[in-house]
């Protein structure tokens, strides 16, 4: 009976081994697949030499950690052809002694996150992923930086805190391009910027950034593709890719009105391509398609045509009137931009921005009802341009839990709907912020917003006008965090406003202080 249950046992023991065997065999061989929007993408990196060996053995839709997106960027490097630096015995960090790791740190790319530490698993954030790509364009493009610096490409002192671009040409890029730029921290403002302006680091749509998010695999690996692409194309021809893969303009800025008799569009250059097509479509439909040079399309362009016949000039309608027509209406537009390489290919990358265009020649006709007015002389006149609007919010109990109530607001007639969808996207974010008190219009003289109903206090009491001197002008507190009145700069109502075209006091820089409770349309 004891020889039978050996035989048995040993069996058993020998089944144990094959099934841990296969298991780790299977695991060995297990390749996750891409989301479908990144399956081409992803493709064309394995073509040209970005992917890391074994790269699909995680999920690419995982977000990417600190030492992944490090193996990422030295296989870049080596696609691109550029030399990597050679490991000594003097390890730099006491938690990885990867050599991915030491040569990005050797390289100048990252300093870990603190002394000797790199936090090889920690999740990368976007602005983090920034920084590192754009250390590596500015080793793959030396030539596009300030020379006048006289920094190699061998000096990690000197690399390590070089900035791309200066602090006036960060302020103005993250103002008229993105929405939250002033959520991005300050050590990655520069870097982030420099790699947004040139189509490398894309946002998540309409202008938003979301520094602070985590990026995941597949989007790492793009980000490689884009700067590959941008920096030497050429590269990615010679790796037997034959589709045009240049990085698509990060964003399309829009004259800040919007309106009919102001609509300019601006895109960030991608220096490979030779030329732009165009589209624009009205309601749905295109209604103009082009190819051009330049990185912009002024629609407020009219020409001189000369008739021979009668000796006669006549001034052509404008682009805009070409396009979209003369009528007075609110148009649903949209733009498509796409790069082409010299060899007139079109890229796969292309950038597509929606947006509206208001019936009026400029934002004070829209407000006062007159393109040369900007304010009203009083109350009378302000009247007819006001609308009464009820929205839900939520009320917070003393215990903390939350209702829904209704809440209304007196705003510029012209600014209703707009305003209905900030608090609408309020209410519906994940924070549920409470509203115990809010106004629109109120006279109050001067050039005050709030006179033309182009301006919202939020929780006055919790959310101080604090002045330029540190003196508190109005309200009592701002404790954004501890007080669930108070607005968070990177929380649910700022975000709800700046989708919308509105403004938060304090990104704007007034010179006589901040107000905490203060949104307005133009940031006044």
């Amino acid at each position: 009976m004891r020889k039978k249950m050996n035989i048995f046992s040993r069996l058993g023991i020998i089944l144990l081994i094959l099934c841990a065997m296969s298991s780790s065999v299977f695991a060995e061989v297990v390749s996750y697949q891409p989301s479908a929007w990144a399956a081409e993408k992803i493709v064309i990196s394995t073509q040209a030499g970005i992917m890391p060996e074994g790269f699909a053995t995680l999920p690419y839709t995982a977000n990417i950690t600190r030492l992944a997106y490090c193996k990422l960027l030295m296989s870049t490097a080596s696609a691109y052809g550029y030399p990597l630096p050679t490991v000594n015995e003097n390890h730099p960090f006491t938690d990885t002694e990867d050599i991915n790791a030491e040569q990005a740190y050797l390289l100048g790319l990252t300093k870990g996150t603190a002394s000797g530490i790199f936090s090889p698993e920690l999740s990368l954030t976007r602005e983090m992923a920034a920084v590192m790509l754009s250390k590596l364009r500015m080793l793959f493009q030396p030539e596009y930086y300030d020379n006048n610096h006289g920094w190699d490409n061998t000096s990690l002192d000197t690399l390590v805190d070089v900035q791309p671009m200066d602090e006036w040409q960060t302020q103005r890029i993250l103002k008229n391009y993105a929405n939250d730029g002033t959520h991005v921290s300050v050590w990655a403002r520069s870097y982030l910027t420099d790699v947004y302006s040139r189509g490398i680091f894309a946002g998540v749509g309409g202008g938003i950034l979301q520094p602070q998010g985590n990026i995941t695999r597949e989007q790492a690996v793009l980000l490689s593709l884009n700067l590959l692409s941008y920096c030497k194309e050429l590269r990615i021809t010679l790796a037997g890719v034959d589709t045009c893969v240049l990085p698509a303009p990060a964003s399309i800025y829009i004259t800040d009105s919007f309106f009919k008799g102001d609509v300019e569009l601006f895109w960030n250059a991608i220096p490979a391509a030779t030329s732009y097509e165009i589209t624009i479509s009205k309601n749905g439909t295109v209604v103009y398609a082009a190819r051009t040079n330049d990185t912009s399309l002024d629609l407020r362009t009219s020409s001189n045509f000369y008739d021979p016949a009668t000796g006669t000039t006549t001034t052509t309608n404008t682009l805009y009137e070409s396009i979209f027509g003369s009528d007075k209406q609110e148009i649903k537009a949209s733009i498509s931009v796409v790069p082409v390489n010299s060899a007139g290919m079109p890229s796969i990358f292309f950038f597509k921005r929606e947006f509206k265009i208001l019936p009026w020649l400029n934002v004070n006709e829209m407000l006062y009802g007159d393109p040369a007015k900007s304010s009203f002389a009083n109350t009378a006149e302000a009247l007819p341009y006001l609308k009464s609007i009820s929205v839900k919010a939520w009320k917070r109990s003393s215990s903390g839990s939350k209702t829904t109530y209704t809440m209304t607001l007196l705003v510029n007639k012209n600014l209703a709907e707009t305003a209905k969808k900030i608090f609408a996207e309020i209410y519906n974010g994940s924070e549920k912020f409470p509203i115990k008190a809010s106004a629109g219009y109120q006279w109050r003289g001067g050039t005050s917003q709030h006179n033309a109903g182009a301006a919202i206090d939020i929780n006055p009491n919790e959310n101080y006008y604090l002045g330029s001197d540190g003196s508190i002008k109005a309200g009592s507190l701002w404790q954004p965090g501890s007080n669930p009145y108070s607005i968070k700069p990177s929380g649910d109502v700022v975000q709800a406003f700046n989708n919308n075209g509105w403004h938060w006091s304090p990104d704007m820089n007034w010179s006589n202080g901040a107000d905490y409770m203060h949104f307005s349309l133009l940031g006044r």
